[in-house]
């Protein structure tokens, strides 16, 4: 089974919402978390917890480097306000096409920063409007 080097994975994301996804340029990192929700269905007198499953949920977060023409993470912010979510894709490598998360995503925040010590940096999250697949 292949493993990959993190420096080959890629975050695209739609600037419109039926448009193609777009790569999300000069990142260093992006996450995906799935969660799987709970409830806590434990009695009066039970000794111990119990739980029964609930729903699925997932979130994803990137950063890099800001540069002048990464308008993707914005354009998919303010396409996402008006008028609804967009395409999103996490590859762990481009040189494995298909191995992705894919799903529709709300791009809750998108941040930049810059200090007087170091390179200007781009950072966002994203929450996901239903399933998300994994290929």
């Amino acid at each position: 089974m292949p493993k990959y080097h993190g420096r080959g994975g890629v975050l695209y994301l739609a600037a419109t919402n039926a448009g193609a996804a777009s790569s999300v340029a000069n990142l260093t990192q992006w996450t995906i978390n799935i969660e799987q929700a709970t409830a806590d269905v434990t009695s009066l007198g039970d000794s111990w917890s119990t739980f029964v499953m609930g729903i699925k949920s997932a979130n994803a977060s990137f950063s890099g480097f800001f540069a002048d023409d990464a308008d993707v993470p914005f354009d998919a912010f303010d396409q996402a306000q008006a008028s609804g979510t967009v395409a999103c894709y996490l590859y762990p490598s481009a040189s494995a096409p298909t191995k992705y998360w894919a799903g529709q995503a709300w791009p809750t925040s998108v941040t930049v920063e810059d200090s007087v010590g170091g390179a200007v940096s781009i950072s966002g999250n994203l929450v996901f409007n239903g399933a998300v697949t994994r290929a």
